[in-house]
């Protein structure tokens, strides 16, 4: 039996089924893991991001990650930590959303950031279809909130007013 979880699984792969509340299990060469739902806050979602911002800046996991999207799971970006060094990545459709890259790479570029990831993904069987980009951020948890929702507003066009799905994980 183990051998062929080996087999159908392979080295550094992943694979998650999404649970019906929102949470998930995944299955990997480590093992298997249970995800819980992410926290669901139907309005004023951006409101309730600092708690978040100050869970991820305080983790002592070697990794940990905040999501942060509408419950269409369509708007947002996350936030990732790994020893000490706080990254926010955007996933863009590239070949469907060109003006959200450009805009994307204005808004960092404005604030003096360039992407430590510019990546392009297969997705969907298309290769070169997803453009994965993260950009190395600073500051203290009340800056790292109000870049979260300057980024939310102005990249992911999420409203004061919508609610958001936030996804705290640490591994």
């Amino acid at each position: 039996m183990i051998c062929v979880y080996f087999y159908l699984i392979p080295a550094n792969t992943f694979i998650t089924f999404n649970r019906s509340n929102g949470g998930g299990i995944t299955f990997s060469r480590e093992g298997v893991s249970i995800s819980k739902p992410p926290d669901q806050f139907a309005t004023n979602g951006i409101s309730h991001m600092d708690p978040y911002v100050e869970r991820l800046l305080g983790s002592k996991a070697p990794m940990a990650f905040l999501m942060i999207f509408t419950p269409d799971g369509k708007r947002g970006f996350g936030l990732t930590s790994k020893e000490g060094r706080v990254e926010a990545g955007l996933v863009i459709d590239w070949r469907q959303e060109p003006e959200r890259e450009t805009n994307v790479r204005a808004f960092f570029a404005k604030i003096g950031v360039a992407p430590s990831t510019d990546y392009l993904a297969g997705n969907g069987g298309v290769n070169d279809a997803t453009r994965l980009l993260s950009y190395p951020v600073k500051g203290n948890s009340k800056e790292l909130t109000a870049l979260a929702e300057r980024i939310l507003k102005e990249l992911c066009n999420v409203s004061e007013n919508d609610g958001l799905n936030i996804t705290f994980r640490e591994k």
